[in-house]
């Protein structure tokens, strides 16, 4: 069996100033990140389809794992609309004072499979922008990129 992975690569610059925007909401939100133990500050912005954009940023706590990564925050704040307003994109954004920032920052496998439970919930996919702040900007058309063997609904 062979799995070919297809993520795109973009020059910030050569976006379009809306994309520009929504992945600098992204690294906004990431400055509301409550990291003092990772150092490890997170992101996220999700685009609807009505165009409106959520935001979330990881929030950690003293009694690990009890904190919560930027994504899943800001994508169980847009679940409750999932039936009127589904998930077009998202897009993750880090920046870190104690570690190097890959450049194509792949959310975790916690995090993917929420997004691929909202694919599933909303039936279409779900988009996710990679940027470190820096020219390239990394994006999968979606989740089964990274999470090739995700749980799927069956069709009924």
């Amino acid at each position: 069996m062979e799995k070919i992975v297809k993520i795109e690569e973009y020059s910030f610059d050569s976006l379009h100033k809306e994309k520009q925007q929504f992945l600098e909401k992204a690294k906004t939100a990431s400055d509301s990140s409550y990291a003092p133990y990772s150092e490890f500050y997170v992101g996220c912005s999700v685009l609807h389809e009505d165009n409106e954009v959520g935001l979330g940023s990881n929030q950690e706590n003293a009694s690990f794992p009890s904190g919560l990564c930027a994504e899943r925050v800001a994508l169980f704040e847009s679940a409750k609309s999932l039936d009127t307003n589904a998930v077009r994109e998202i897009a993750v954004y880090a920046r870190s004072t104690k570690y190097e920032v890959p450049q194509m920052l792949v959310p975790c496998a916690g995090c993917l499979q929420v997004i691929s439970d909202l694919q599933n919930r909303q039936k279409s996919p779900i988009k996710i922008w990679m940027w470190d702040g820096a020219e390239k900007v990394y994006v999968a058309d979606n989740v089964g990129q990274f999470l090739p063997f995700h749980f799927e609904l069956k069709e009924q």
